[in-house]
């Protein structure tokens, strides 16, 4: 079964005006530090090919596009 490259090991996917995101989300603890709630996100130009694949793998949600969980830190990455 063909899974999108947006979909692989995320957490979370939404879609801005311009792009598909996708989350891997995780938790740093630490005993003498505060405790970090991290994302590394990928930003998936969109394209026609990978809004229908979005549309198709989300066509049960209550909100389509979706939404961002927040965290405390995180990285981007860009994709064409």
């Amino acid at each position: 079964m063909y899974i999108p490259e947006f979909i692989k090991d995320a957490t979370n996917v939404y879609r801005t005006k311009k792009y598909i995101v996708k989350q891997r989300v995780g938790l740093k603890t630490c005993l003498t530090e505060d405790n970090v709630v991290y994302s590394y996100d990928t930003f998936y130009l969109r394209t026609k090919k990978r809004d229908s694949e979005y549309s198709l793998w989300f066509i049960q949600k209550n909100n389509p596009n979706g939404k961002r969980l927040p965290c405390s830190m995180y990285s981007r990455r860009y994709v064409e």
